[in-house]
């Protein structure tokens, strides 16, 4: 029996495949497999994190629904209060005791939270996610989630485009 060369190649480059595979520990999210990108730095990807619910891209919903009921955002908005509070009580607290450069680095970061706090991230996409999702976006991540109560609809906001969400890291950190 003769082998042909490309078989022979093919089927080399499935076992060279499957040895380097075997080698990785896979961790799972939700029962689902994370990224090798996901696990060399430490966080759940978005593929992953779009595989644990149902979600259907309408990127049409919010001006097709505008006038049935309202939409309220009911995650990812960035409350930083508390720790620019903590700032400012340390920065008043003790002036004497604190030097200038000390304050002025205390005033820059109260100023970086605030911004943070006041930008609203572009959405990309909407998807149309069930009840399940919009639970684990809600309690997981700080992802932007909206609700409709009139319609019983929740509404995931992707805030990035162009890179695979195999490449784009949420932020849940992978610490198990």
């Amino acid at each position: 029996m003769e082998v042909k060369p490309q078989i022979y190649i093919y089927v080399l480059i499935i076992t060279y495949g499957a040895k380097k595979k075997i080698g990785k520990e896979q961790k799972y999210y939700y029962g689902n497999a994370i990224s090798d990108y996901g696990i060399e730095n430490g966080y759940v990807d978005y593929a992953t994190l779009a595989k644990c619910f149902d979600a259907v891209l309408n990127n049409d919903i919010m001006s097709l629904t505008y006038d049935i009921g309202s939409w309220e955002q009911v995650s990812g908005t960035v409350d930083n209060s508390e720790e620019i509070d903590e700032l400012e009580e340390q920065n008043e607290s003790s002036p004497s005791q604190i030097l200038e450069n000390e304050i002025n680095g205390i005033n820059e970061k109260i100023e970086e939270l605030e911004n943070e706090q006041d930008d609203d991230p572009e959405v990309f996409q909407w998807f149309i996610v069930d009840d399940w999702g919009a639970r684990l976006l809600q309690q997981e991540t700080n992802e932007i989630v909206y609700y409709n109560e009139t319609l019983d609809m929740y509404l995931w906001g992707v805030t990035h485009y162009g890179t695979s969400w195999n490449y784009v890291l949420t932020n849940i950190k992978i610490d198990w």
